[in-house]
C-alpha cells in the first residue's frame, strides 16, 4: 500500500512540475507573440523604404527598430534557465537558433541601409528570423501533454502562422505598390499567401474555443478595400505610389486587430495552465488522522468509508487495498483519455510537419520560394483531386528514392 500511494503522489507531483514548465513556456510565448508582431512591422517598413528608393518610411524604419529592441528585452527576460532537463534538448536547440537569428538583426539593418539587399533578400532574411521564433511555439504545441493546453497551443500557433502569412502579404503588397508594378513572382506569392492564410485560420478555428471563434468572425473576411487592392496586385492592374501607403495602412489595421485576438489566445493559454496547476494541487489523495497510539488512513471520495474506520496500525483492511486500486484505475483512465485526445491533436501537427518537409525539398530542388512551393503542392492536389498531405507524402517518397 505504502509504495502504491507514494508513486501516485509522485505521479501528481510530476504533473504539477510539467505544468509549471508549460506555464513558464507560456510566458515565453507571450513575449514571442509581441516580438514577432514588432518584427513584422519592421519588415513592412523596410519593404516600403527599399521599393520607394528611400522616399517612404525612412523615419518609421528607425521607430520600428526601437520597438523591436524593447520587445527583445522582454523576450530575453522570459527565456527559461539554460539548464539540462529531461525532454528539453530540442526546445533548447530551437532557442539557440532563434537567438543566433536575432543576433544577426543589426548586421541585416546595416546591409539594408547600405542598399546591399534588394526587397526580396531583405524580406527573406526577416522571414527567417520570424520563422525561428514560430518554431518555438510549434515545439511547445507538439510536446504539451495536457489536452486543454495542447488545444490552446495549437490554436495559438495556427493563428500566429496565419497572421505571419498576412504580414508577408502586407510586405509584398507594399513593395509592389511602392515600386508601382508587381512582378509575376510577386503576384504568384500573393495568391499562395492568401490561400495559405485560409488553411492556417481553418486549423485555428478547429482548436479554438467557441467564444474565440465568434470574435474571429468579423476579422475572417478582408474588407472590400483590401479585396479591391488584392485584385489589382494579383492581376497586375495599374497602380501608383499612393496605393502603397493605403495598402500598408489597411493591412496594418487588420494585423493590429489580429494581434488583439492573438493576445486573447495567449491569455487563454496562461489561464489553462494555471487552472490545470490548481486542479492538480487540489486533487484529493488521502488524509491522515492521528489517534492515541495508532493511526487511521482514509482515502478521499471512497464510498466504502461509510460507517467504517478501515485501517489502523494493527493491520491493513482489504477495503483500503481496493480503494488504492480504484485510485490507480482512475489515474490510468485519466492518462489514457489524455493520450487519446493528444494523439488526435498530434495528427494535425504531423500533417503540417510532412507538408513543411515537402515544401523544403521543393525549395532545395527547384529553387522555389516557400510560397511557390506551397502553391505547387496545392495546385497538384487540386489537379489530382487529392489532399495536399497526400501530395506532400508522394513528394517525400520521391525525395527518399532519389537520396538512396
Amino acid at each position: 500500500m505504502g509504495n502504491a500511494m507514494t508513486w501516485l503522489q509522485a505521479s501528481r507531483n510530476s504533473d504539477i512540475a510539467s505544468l509549471q514548465r508549460l506555464l513558464e513556456t507560456g510566458e515565453l510565448i507571450t513575449a514571442i507573440s509581441e516580438l514577432v508582431h514588432r518584427l513584422q512591422r519592421e519588415r513592412g517598413a523596410n519593404n516600403l523604404w527599399i521599393c520607394s528608393n528611400g522616399a517612404l518610411f525612412s523615419a518609421e524604419r528607425h521607430a520600428r527598430q526601437q520597438e523591436v529592441s524593447a520587445s527583445l528585452q522582454h523576450f530575453y527576460r522570459a527565456l527559461p534557465p539554460a539548464v539540462a532537463q529531461p525532454g528539453f534538448s530540442r526546445f533548447c536547440n530551437l532557442i539557440a537558433s532563434a537567438l543566433q537569428a536575432l543576433d544577426g538583426l543589426p548586421a541585416l539593418r546595416e546591409q539594408i541601409s547600405q542598399r546591399e539587399h534588394d526587397q526580396a533578400a531583405a524580406m527573406s532574411a526577416f522571414n527567417q528570423v520570424i520563422r525561428t521564433l514560430l518554431n518555438l511555439v510549434f515545439e511547445a504545441a507538439d510536446t504539451a501533454s495536457y489536452p486543454a493546453i495542447s488545444r490552446a497551443l495549437i490554436a495559438l500557433f495556427s493563428f500566429m502562422q496565419g497572421k505571419e502569412l498576412a504580414g508577408q502579404e502586407r510586405a509584398i503588397g507594399a513593395a509592389g505598390f511602392a515600386a508601382r508594378h508587381f512582378t509575376p513572382d510577386q503576384r504568384s506569392q500573393l495568391v499562395a499567401l492568401i490561400a495559405a492564410q485560409e488553411q492556417s485560420f481553418a486549423t485555428f478555428q478547429e482548436f479554438a474555443d467557441s467564444a474565440t471563434c465568434e470574435r474571429w468572425q468579423p476579422l475572417s473576411q478582408a474588407s472590400r478595400d483590401i479585396e479591391r487592392l488584392r485584385r489589382i496586385a494579383c492581376t497586375g492592374g495599374p497602380c501608383d505610389e499612393t496605393g502603397a501607403l493605403h495598402w500598408f495602412s489597411l493591412l496594418s489595421r487588420r494585423l493590429d486587430q489580429m494581434k488583439t485576438l492573438e493576445d486573447a489566445l495567449t491569455a487563454t493559454l496562461m489561464q489553462r495552465c494555471r487552472e490545470a496547476i490548481d486542479q492538480a494541487h487540489q486533487q484529493p489523495m488521502f488524509t491522515m488522522v492521528q489517534g492515541d497510539s495508532n493511526f487511521s488512513l482514509y482515502v478521499s471520495g471512497a464510498d466504502w468509508l461509510h460507517g467504517a474506520a478501515a485501517l489502523n496500525s494493527d493491520g491493513l483492511a482489504p477495503q483500503l487495498g481496493r480503494s488504492v486500486l480504484s485510485l490507480i484505475g482512475e489515474q490510468s483512465q485519466r492518462l489514457q483519455q489524455q493520450t487519446n485526445e493528444l494523439a488526435s491533436m498530434r495528427a494535425s501537427l504531423d500533417e503540417r510537419r510532412v507538408i513543411d518537409q515537402a515544401k523544403h525539398w521543393l525549395m532545395q530542388q527547384q529553387g522555389f520560394t516557400e510560397e511557390a512551393a506551397w502553391q505547387a503542392l496545392r495546385k497538384s492536389a487540386m489537379n489530382q483531386n487529392k489532399r495536399v498531405l497526400e501530395i506532400a507524402q508522394a513528394v517525400l517518397a520521391v525525395a527518399k528514392t532519389l537520396n538512396t
